[in-house]
């Protein structure tokens, strides 16, 4: 991202080592830097003071979203009674590694459908060792929070096990979506994985943040810097495969700063 702001705008960008989405965030409002990638949900944490922020972080800024997608994936065999969020209470489920994106998520979304982690059977393991417990029958599910193709759900495909991946409804998503922002709905076509069935569940995206302080035109230069050279984003990272044009203005869950926001109002991705 620094090289190409750096070639098409003619001025020196330098990329930073940092601590991760938290940290990039209060960089941002303290003025360290003026452009950093975090993911939605912490943008929106930051942006209205919500754990682990203790004040809002209102200098922070959307340039665009979906550089890399994370996907929520709730993982059953084929015969599992489990159809729904709410058919995985008292059923022993693997919430991914402990720390994981997996169990704040999960945690979330429970609580919308009506329960909370308390009252399933979780354990907490890598999505790959909990893979193979569901094929083992030790488990009933695995929530897997990652992009896509997961390999361990690649590696369940490969052992022709016949499972699928929950889907939600409408009226569930619509109500995550009203309630967290930051969510987006993704269609998991049947073939994708070799699953039994096709799926419509909810993912977050890592997004480009910027300070409200940079002048309208500065951003506007730098959006249409990066977005008029999507293959180039693409290709600098594996995680940036899912970036386009068409989904940079979906699931962004704070105010765009306006140098960002014509830009993408000029190409009609934002109404």
């Amino acid at each position: 991202m620094a090289q190409i702001l750096t070639e098409q705008l003619d001025a020196q960008a330098t990329a930073q080592v940092t601590g991760g989405a938290v940290e990039n965030v209060r960089l941002v409002q303290d003025g360290s830097v003026e452009v950093a990638i975090t993911q939605a949900r912490t943008a929106f944490a930051g942006y209205t003071g919500a754990s682990p922020f203790s004040q809002p972080h209102t200098k922070v800024r959307a340039m665009f979203g979906n550089l890399s997608q994370g996907v929520f994936q709730v993982v059953v065999m084929a015969d599992s009674p489990i159809r729904t969020l709410a058919d995985l209470k008292g059923k022993r489920v693997v919430m991914g590694p402990a720390g994981g994106a997996a169990i704040d998520i999960g945690r979330e979304l429970f609580e919308l459908a009506g329960f909370t982690l308390d009252d399933v059977r979780a354990t907490y393991v890598s999505y790959d060792e909990g893979v193979s417990q569901l094929k083992d029958g030790a488990v009933d599910a695995v929530i897997v929070q990652a992009a896509m193709p997961s390999p361990a759900i690649q590696q369940l495909a490969a052992s022709r096990r016949d499972f699928r991946l929950l889907s939600f409804d409408e009226e569930f998503m619509a109500k995550a979506i009203a309630q967290y922002p930051y969510y987006s709905r993704v269609h998991i076509p049947a073939d994708f994985y070799g699953a039994t069935e096709p799926a419509t569940t909810l993912m977050v995206s890592n997004m480009v943040i910027v300070s409200a302080d940079l002048a309208d035109d500065v951003v506007y230069a730098m959006t249409n810097a990066l977005l008029d050279n999507v293959k180039a984003l693409q290709d600098s990272h594996p995680a940036a495969q899912d970036l386009t044009l068409e989904g940079a203005a979906s699931g962004i869950p704070i105010p765009f700063h306006p140098g960002a926001e014509r830009y993408l109002r000029e190409k009609g991705v934002l109404q």
